[in-house]
């Protein structure tokens, strides 16, 4: 098996030219898998939009198989983004790179009958 320096995934071929859910793209990992190389790269040529959850759900894959990199496995690469779809990504990446803090509630111990005495 000969091992190939980069291999491109057609994303519109694979997938769809409107990639719209998660679980259209959580079958990528099979053609990333297959792909004879350490390097693979996405190509969005004709892929006109991806959605919020799509995004997230590939750069979610790009993360993981980077981990596996490290056992030397593949890197993943996004080429050929129209304007709409590398926005569309880096508004995802943004919003996961942003930590989420809850805010603490802190209610207020109040004593009712101040509350009553104000009412009289």
């Amino acid at each position: 098996m000969k091992i190939l320096k980069n291999s491109t995934i057609e994303m519109s071929e694979v997938l769809a030219t409107i990639i719209s859910s998660r679980d259209i793209v959580d079958r990528l990992n099979a053609h990333i898998k297959a792909a004879l190389s350490k390097q693979v790269s996405l190509n969005f040529k004709n892929v006109e939009f991806v959605s919020r959850s799509a995004a997230h759900e590939l750069l979610t894959i790009k993360e993981d198989w980077k981990r596996k990199s490290l056992s030397r496995d593949k890197e993943i690469n996004f080429i050929n983004t129209n304007e709409e779809v590398s926005a569309m990504l880096r508004v995802v990446a943004a919003n996961r790179a942003v930590p989420k803090t809850k805010p603490i509630f802190q209610a207020e111990h109040v004593d009712v009958r101040t509350l009553l005495k104000d009412l009289a």
